[in-house]
């Protein structure tokens, strides 16, 4: 028998087999179980997750003779969709998203189920087709015959056009998490028989990024590289990736001048073939977490934020200079090295030092007040007002900026402004907006309207941050792109704005545009902002 891969030989087969995304199947299955099935239905979310999967599942289940709680997987209509049946259509829009293809598939809808019950048509990756495919497809997708079932899936929900969307019953799928992917990949080696150790398939679950697909595609090859015990080292030696640990001490090595160190580093990088562009990438991540860290966090460290600031800044210069590199490890030692003679071990607290007191303090209830208030040793600016006050923020203007964003939302202005956020490294050092890029490289773009943007991000620090420099944020957007209104999220507030914006398309509910009125952050602190302009942060008192 020919070899099939694991992704597809542990593709979901029943509704239980599915993991995650439990709302949305019992959705489904009482939409089965009450006979209330509608004529189409549009799934939408990350790749690999198991939109087309589900999909799968359902138009078997909606044929199923003997459905309960899921498919029989023993009745002659479950038995001809496992082996292939002319009456569950799958259609790649990808590579075939024109008019034409679009009006063969309204000429065969009249054609009645040769054995099932429905007719169901999943189109993939819908949102590839034209705009002429979407509009010979709606006048069908409004009013099929009653046999007909269509099921769309897309990764672009924002790139399907609102007269689709109104048509379907739309579910938005999340990424799968880490303790589920962590469960279906040990249930998988535990079958075939795969050794490996846990902290290698973490890593797996990690680096999938909440996709299946993903991870047990990356345990198959991992599978075929070594008949061994899979090991997390073996992991990283076949993804060309060096240990985080290494990351670690590499970084304590450059700010305690240990040269011998760094270099030794480096030179096991280019023996072992690793990628230089993506051990500077994960350096960069590192400093950049020291950097938020300390913005966001009132007990951190802050003995090197300038260091890790100017370090960060010579390491993005560092990558535009890897891309055209003939010999890449020249490259990375000499800029390595010129910043570390310029940097004076006996004027910083020792780097490891800072480190292992960071450490201590996750494990500790205190720590001494010398040290912390020797920590937080700073000017009182509006940046570093109390972390203890929560940041006050015009609720009724900022529901008004999501409502806005979403009723002027279109792809082509957030595609625009994603090419601009690939740049915002390049003002890590700028005098004026350092500070506001470094924050905002750990946020995402999500909804770009006509005048309106909504960001979104996993850390309220980052977005409180962000309010207080709020007008610094708007000049650096329309610096970078065009002046725009702006509102940060968390992730889990925007799914639920998504969730409901995909709902209000379904009910055909439309958003209007609101005026604004007055400003997003309360008045006070707009007045602080104004007071340390004209007298400066050493003058103004705040309590």
């Amino acid at each position: 028998m020919a070899y099939q891969a694991l992704y597809r030989k542990y593709r979901p087969n029943t509704f239980d087999d599915f993991i995650d995304q439990d709302s949305i199947k019992r959705v489904l299955i009482n939409s089965i179980k009450n006979n209330k099935i509608s004529h189409a239905y549009l799934f939408s979310g990350p790749r690999g997750i198991g939109k087309t999967s589900i999909a799968k599942i359902f138009a078997k289940a909606i044929n199923c003779l003997h459905f309960e709680d899921d498919v029989c997987n023993k009745c002659d209509n479950c038995i001809e969709a496992n082996n292939g049946t002319v009456d569950i259509i799958e259609i790649d829009a990808a590579s075939n998203n024109g008019v034409d293809q679009i009006r063969d598939l309204k000429n065969k809808i009249s054609i009645v189920p040769g054995s099932l019950k429905y007719k169901v048509y999943i189109i993939d990756e819908v949102h590839m087709l034209t705009n002429s495919a979407f509009n010979a497809l709606l006048k069908t997708l409004e009013e099929p015959p009653s046999y007909v079932v269509f099921i769309l899936a897309t990764t672009e929900f924002y790139e399907v056009p609102e007269t689709i969307v109104s048509r379907c019953q739309c579910f938005s799928f999340n990424r799968i998490t880490i303790k589920s992917l962590v469960e279906r990949l040990k249930y998988i080696a535990k079958k075939e028989k795969i050794s490996i150790t846990e902290d290698a398939i973490l890593e797996i679950a990690h680096y999938s990024n909440g996709g299946l697909r993903d991870a047990i595609g990356m345990l198959d090859k991992l599978r075929s590289f070594t008949s061994d015990k899979i090991t997390i080292d073996i992991f990283k030696d076949i993804n060309g990736m060096i240990s985080q640990e290494e990351i670690n001490n590499f970084y304590i090595s450059v700010f305690n001048n240990n040269i011998h160190e760094v270099l030794s580093v480096i030179d096991k990088i280019n023996e072992q073939g690793y990628d230089f562009k993506n051990f500077i990438e994960r350096v960069m991540l590192l400093v950049r977490d020291k950097i938020v860290d300390y913005y966001t966090n009132k007990d951190a460290i802050n003995s090197t934020v300038d260091n890790n600031v100017e370090f960060i800044s010579l390491l993005n210069d560092m990558l535009n200079r890897l891309k055209d590199a003939i010999e890449p490890m020249i490259i990375v030692q000499i800029y390595i090295l010129k910043f570390m003679t310029k940097f004076d071990v006996n004027n910083e607290k020792n780097i490891s030092q800072e480190i292992k007191l960071t450490e201590k303090k996750e494990n500790e209830s205190e720590i001494s007040n010398k040290t912390v208030k020797k920590a937080q040793k700073k000017p009182q600016t509006v940046e570093n007002v109390s972390k203890n006050e929560k940041l006050i923020v015009d609720e009724k203007i900022k529901n008004i900026r999501i409502n806005n964003a979403m009723a002027t939302a279109d792809i082509k202005y957030k595609n625009e402004l994603k090419e601009k956020w690939k740049n915002i490294n390049k003002y890590f050092m700028d005098e004026k907006y350092g500070k506001v890029a470094q924050l905002l490289s750990d946020v995402v773009p999500m909804v770009v309207g006509s005048n309106y943007l909504i960001m979104t991000t996993s850390s309220q620090g980052i977005i409180d941050n962000l309010y207080h420099n709020l007008y610094d944020v708007e000049s650096f957007i329309s610096k970078i792109y065009r002046e725009l209104s702006i509102v940060l999220l968390l992730d889990d507030e925007f799914d639920i704005i998504k969730n409901k914006y995909i709902e209000d398309k379904k009910n055909n509910v439309v958003y209007q545009i609101q005026e604004e009125n007055g400003k997003l952050i309360n008045e006070e602190n707009s007045l602080i902002n104004q007071a340390i302009n004209i007298f400066g942060a050493d003058i103004v008192d705040i309590e």
